[in-house]
């Protein structure tokens, strides 16, 4: 039951409704049923693990207030992780074997063991395994009420790609429902529709163009390649930041505030600037739950760098099963570790050329280079695998500048996209000086209802959708 599927777009009203008008107790089991609804048309059969996580991680909070907390952080810790990597990496691990083997001289046979990887399972299994470390540590009394925890897990709109809840965040928002509230409830619509617009007239659009030349890029020119790498750095940000602002808005309709997972990271100077505001919900999860229990940086500089580079090494897996992944996550860890062993010398630099550090031409140099930067590594992302990867970046260097072939959009299509581009960039350098719900909620009725038609028309006929259209192709789904 994808957000632009007609049968979420059926759900969420009812269920918004139904959440209004149920008595103040009624209203967590009401929306409990309604998550496990949303989630059982997603595949029945990944049902079992979600409530397997839920039991486990349930009694495991309440068992820590009583005995033995560091035993039974531990188990619970070890079978949380041990259900993600053998439904999510168990393959993996048996072809880097087979293949270390190989190389060994011995012979072993990796068997492909058909496993089904459970919708949402790395954001679920996050969730909890946050919650468990915060009641360890004692910065959340273990939750009583298992409706209350069973859905704090299970919240249909951040259910299947984020973002991802901290329990001091969310709990006691579900244990203290707002009442009605006809901003909230518009405010959540226009947020929806923002995404709607994001994800069917730019995402979709965008990933036509990077497709077509992905999957074969020794058959394009070098514009052409530095186009499509271009153009997949603003497709997943169109994409992902469309589903967490419908899942966002989804929430927000009925009074619950979700975390902010982005805050306009193409604007970020440096990489580190950039993952304080690239899926924020995830990037605080493993600077708390990993970065800071390895030590941080408090254990000296060669400590601190390894713990970057163990971090994005990690945050690349658990993108994907794939040396891919692992390499885009490395390089993202390599990008902070020589940003900043250079910091004193480009300092000195700019103080050379007589540079602000905070002037116009300093800004954009940076985050000119910082776009480059984090375009070049999610190459890595969406390449199918390395030889892809090496080909895009050979293409860059070799052959010709350009060859006279389709990359999948027309003229048309490519001005679409660029409109759509330019007003994705008007909202964004909005953004950086105020905040654009609020700001849309505070503006006068004609202003908002101009908002919402021209978002709506250029939904509707600008789109992507109808016959052939997979409404479940959010690129964060298979994470």
């Amino acid at each position: 039951m994808a957000f632009l599927s007609a049968r979420y777009l059926l759900f969420f009203p009812l269920v918004t409704i139904l959440y209004y008008l149920a008595p103040g107790r009624a209203k967590a089991p009401l929306l409990l049923a309604a998550s496990w609804v949303f989630y059982l048309c997603t595949g029945p059969r990944y049902f079992p693990f979600l409530l397997a996580v839920i039991l486990i991680s349930y009694a495991a909070g309440l068992l820590m207030e009583r005995r033995h907390k560091k035993a039974v952080l531990a188990v619970s810790l070890i079978l949380c992780i041990g259900i993600l990597f053998v439904f999510k990496y168990l393959n993996f691990a048996l072809e880097l074997l087979s293949a270390a083997l190989a190389a060994a001289g011995l012979s072993f046979s990796s068997p492909a063991l058909e496993l089904l990887l459970p919708a949402g399972i790395s954001f679920y299994l996050f969730q909890a395994m946050g919650y468990l470390m915060d009641v360890y540590r004692g910065k959340e009394q273990a939750q009583r009420s298992f409706i209350r925890y069973a859905l704090f897990l299970s919240f249909f709109p951040s259910l299947l790609s984020g973002p991802i809840a901290r329990s001091p965040q969310l709990m006691p928002q579900l244990g203290r429902p707002r009442p009605f509230s006809r901003d909230d409830l518009r405010e959540g619509l226009f947020r929806f529709l923002w995404g709607a617009f994001q994800k069917l007239v730019l995402a979709d659009r965008l990933a036509v163009l990077v497709r077509t030349v992905f999957a074969a890029p020794e058959s394009f020119g070098r514009l052409q390649i530095l186009s499509a790498a271009v153009a997949f750095s603003l497709q997943i940000y169109c994409d992902f930041a469309a589903y967490s602002n419908m899942a966002i808005g989804s929430a927000r309709a009925m009074g619950f505030t979700l975390t902010e997972n982005f805050r306009t990271p193409y604007f970020s100077r440096s990489i580190q600037e950039f993952w304080r505001r690239w899926h924020i919900s995830l990037s605080s999860w493993f600077r708390d739950y990993l970065y800071i229990p390895l030590g941080g940086s408090r254990r000296g500089t060669a400590r601190k760098y390894l713990n970057v580079l163990i971090v994005f090494a990690v945050s690349g897996l658990w993108h994907g099963a794939a040396l891919t992944f692992v390499v885009w996550g490395l390089l993202n860890g390599l990008y902070q570790v020589a940003g900043a062993v250079t910091a004193p010398l480009r300092a000195r630099v700019r103080r050379f050329f007589r540079l602000s550090d905070d002037g116009l031409p300093t800004v954009l140099l940076q985050t000119g280079i910082t776009f480059l930067l984090t375009t070049a590594a999610w190459v890595f992302f969406q390449a199918g695998s390395l030889s892809t990867a090496c080909s895009m970046f050979a293409g860059l260097f070799t052959g010709p500048v350009w060859v006279y072939t389709s990359m999948g959009l027309d003229w048309k299509e490519l001005l679409v996209a660029a409109a759509g581009l330019l007003l994705l960039l008007a909202a964004d350098l909005f953004s950086l000086r105020q905040d654009l719900w609020e700001s849309w909620r505070t503006s006068p009725r004609p202003v908002r209802w101009c908002a919402v038609w021209v978002l709506l028309l250029a939904s509707v006929i600008f789109g992507s959708y109808g016959p052939g259209y997979d409404a479940q192709s959010f690129i964060y789904f298979q994470f």
